[in-house]
């Protein structure tokens, strides 16, 4: 078994057949054809099921793919963190972020970030911890930003408390409850959640839970920042979203803040990485711009 095996394989998976992943390649279709054959027999599994749809991938063929990603992942890795050690401004870093990460934190760090290693390709993804833990557990994205609920729970996985992370409850302009002053006012209201905790319908939950009101109607959930602000302007739904999106709400005028009181606060914005994989130079000196950022913030703010 040898890299090319691996590369291929996920190029197949991720064009959906054999010309679209041999042209991405630069190969001739015949070549990955036999690529696959000669893993298959090695293997003694099939990885594909080849029909009028493309090329689908069995239940074995998923278990590789994603063994394969993560091999890719660590072998480029270990190609950059050596290319760094030897001085060289090349590699990329993947790194993942919570809205509130997103908005609050990423800019700051991206600046200094990108002053220091102009070379280095920086690749963002927005999401919450359990939609990518996986991806992180594997190695396919180098750091996270956002809240961990639970972080003692969470083996093999540095997790550092960078920032709090207040919430907000947000309506569309002129929203019939946009002048309520207490979450009692907005029980009958129908919401909007996020992906936060491992149970999705928590982020909204907790809100109530801890107030001591019942649970709120749920009716839909969201997992990007432009999901939820194209559903909750365009709609009366509500929800809850860290105080990072104040600047972007009166920015933009697509959004109003629902001024309760009552709030409580989301679990804190921390930094994550495995720590069975370790980070390349050009990334730990992500990580440290963005714990820097956070400070600098608390500073701002008189924490």
């Amino acid at each position: 078994m040898k890299m090319h095996h691996f590369r291929n394989v996920v190029a197949v998976v991720e064009r959906g057949s054999l010309r679209a992943a041999a042209r991405s390649l630069g190969l001739a279709q015949p070549v990955v054809s036999r690529s696959l054959k000669e893993l298959e027999e090695e293997l003694g599994v099939t990885l594909f099921e080849r029909g009028r749809l493309g090329m689908v991938p069995t239940k074995a063929g998923e278990l590789f793919v994603r063994r394969a990603k993560a091999i890719q992942a660590e072998f480029q890795r270990t190609i950059d963190e050596l290319d760094q050690f030897r001085g060289e401004d090349k590699g990329s870093v993947v790194v993942a972020c919570s809205g509130a990460a997103l908005m609050g934190l990423l800019p700051l760090t991206l600046d200094r970030f990108r002053r220091r290693f102009p070379g280095i390709r920086v690749k963002v993804i927005e999401g919450t911890y359990p939609m990518l833990e996986a991806d992180i557990r594997d190695g396919l994205i180098d750091l996270y930003f956002g809240p961990v609920t639970k972080p003692q729970q969470h083996s093999n996985m540095s997790i550092k408390p960078l920032m709090t992370n207040r919430r907000i409850i947000v309506g569309r302009r002129g929203h019939p409850l946009q002048h309520a002053t207490g979450l009692e006012q907005l029980i009958d209201a129908e919401w909007l959640t996020t992906p936060v905790a491992n149970n999705i319908d928590d982020e909204v939950q907790s809100i109530f839970k801890q107030a001591g009101l019942p649970s709120p109607n749920i009716v839909m959930q969201a997992t990007s920042s432009m999901s939820v602000t194209s559903i909750v302007s365009s709609s009366d739904l509500l929800a809850p979203l860290p105080e990072q999106w104040v600047g972007f709400i009166n920015a933009t005028n697509l959004l109003t803040r629902i001024m309760v009181t009552d709030v409580a606060d989301a679990p804190p914005i921390c930094s994550v990485y495995h720590t069975e994989l370790p980070l390349t130079p050009a990334a730990q000196f992500f990580n440290d711009m963005a714990e820097q950022a956070a400070l600098d913030k608390l500073e701002e703010y008189g924490g």
